[in-house]
């Protein structure tokens, strides 16, 4: 079901991506697929951002930390990257809302719309982001 429609407020990031179905399948099925091939060991995309500029992006170690996070390694995944449960939780939200059959899905994105114009949560993990690249950047973090 697509709406070709913007999201009801900027905040509404994951609702967007399961209105969106072959939008929200393509990136949750491609990073899934990313993932696997990385728990596999084969490496195969390397990042833009640091290829030319040196400097780790502000995802950088983003799926290192989650397969440590998925092993229980919780202390790797903060030196790899300490956001990456933000973006596990924001990934499976969206992949529920996916999954759920359809009768269920538009009051599960109702709710998850309300919750994200309330939290705004794209705000505070740029803010992160943007924070914790400049402390790698300025060399307090030696994990990239």
């Amino acid at each position: 079901m697509s709406t070709d429609a913007a999201p009801e407020s900027r905040w509404a990031v994951a609702s967007y991506l399961i209105r969106e179905r072959k939008l929200g399948l393509a990136m949750t099925l491609g990073g899934g697929l990313y993932g696997l091939t990385a728990l596999a060991g084969l490496h195969w995309f390397h990042c833009p951002f640091k290829s030319l500029t040196g400097l780790p992006c502000p995802g950088c170690g983003m799926t290192r930390a989650t397969l440590a996070m998925l092993r229980g390694d919780w202390t790797t995944m903060v030196k790899f990257h300490p956001l990456a449960p933000v973006f596990v939780l924001f990934w499976t939200a969206v992949g529920l809302g996916l999954a759920c059959p359809p009768r269920w899905r538009n009051g599960y994105v109702c709710r998850l719309e309300k919750i994200e114009a309330t939290i705004r949560w794209p705000l505070w993990v740029g803010g992160l982001l943007i924070a914790y690249s400049l402390t790698r950047w300025l060399g307090f973090c030696y994990s990239c």
